[in-house]
């Protein structure tokens, strides 16, 4: 408003010149347009396409930790998802082709297992470090019939999967670093979707990211908190409390369209 920033309602104010910057998140539109399709076989009606890491800052981050500076990773199983926030607004975001599905790829290809296999594997003895006490520890894998399949090597599996989520790890921080926000995220980084259920992956990224890393807890939801406050739900999470401000934002805005519509169809009847 009139050269001055930090302003994000300017609503009532008096000024000469009003001015925005925006940051657009952009998709490709068959792929969006496959997925919308999708939803609507489903017998339902698609209102609005939200980004996912916009749906999973809104379940995880208060106002101060937006105020401070946080980056919300979301690790899915196709993509992985990253927003920074500082100043209490979105100052980035980016997609990486890369996700829980591509870890499994690897132990398969690695492992020389059947990926079915290496994603089970994945679960049970998973980790993003090498935990000391696996080296040297072997276990055999069976097939469908409980026959002998193969004999695994913990200590190698597990480095597989560090390796993987390192990388992750480290093209999120060379982004940062580029675009200059780095020193920005003082509240740290928050994790969140089922790739954050990898145990030991806080301890993973806070070395490469260079800064506190911790699993993401929703901050609004009440009731069986306990049952849905997991990494894997925060989005669908965020994606409700966006439907409920959208709700607001529309009643708040059109309360006298409402009543005049209720009195039409009242005296239509």
């Amino acid at each position: 408003m009139d050269g001055q920033d930090g302003i994000t309602n300017p609503v009532g104010m008096l000024g000469a010149r009003l001015e925005v910057d925006v940051h657009v998140v952009h998709g490709n539109t068959n792929r969006l347009q496959n997925s919308v399709r999708l939803v609507k076989g489903l017998q339902l009606e698609v209102e609005e396409i939200v980004f996912n890491g916009l749906a999973s800052s809104l379940a995880l981050l208060t106002s101060e930790q937006k105020e401070l500076g946080a980056l919300v990773i979301d690790i899915g199983g196709g993509t992985t998802d990253y927003v920074v926030y500082a100043d209490g607004v979105i100052k980035h975001t980016g997609v990486l082709a890369v996700g829980g599905d591509h870890v499994s790829n690897d132990l398969g290809h690695g492992l020389k297992v059947p990926l079915s296999r290496a994603e089970k594997l994945k679960l049970e003895y998973g980790s993003a470090i090498v935990d000391e006490s696996v080296k040297g520890r072997t276990i055999t894998v069976v097939n469908d019939l409980g026959l002998p399949l193969k004999t695994v090597n913990l200590e190698h599996l597990q480095c597989i999967m560090s390796l993987r989520l390192e990388e992750i790890f480290q093209i999120i921080a060379a982004d940062l670093e580029q675009a200059g926000l780095t020193d920005y995220l003082r509240a740290g980084v928050f994790l969140c979707g089922g790739g954050a259920r990898v145990p030991q992956i806080a301890k993973l990224a806070e070395p490469i990211l260079q800064m506190p890393v911790s699993l993401g807890q929703t901050n609004c939801i009440s009731g069986l908190k306990s049952a849905l406050d997991q990494p894997e739900f925060v989005t669908a999470i965020g994606l409700a409390k966006f439907g409920s401000l959208k709700t607001r934002t529309r009643e708040k805005k059109w309360p006298l369209a409402r009543t005049l519509t209720g009195l039409f169809r009242r005296q239509k009847h």
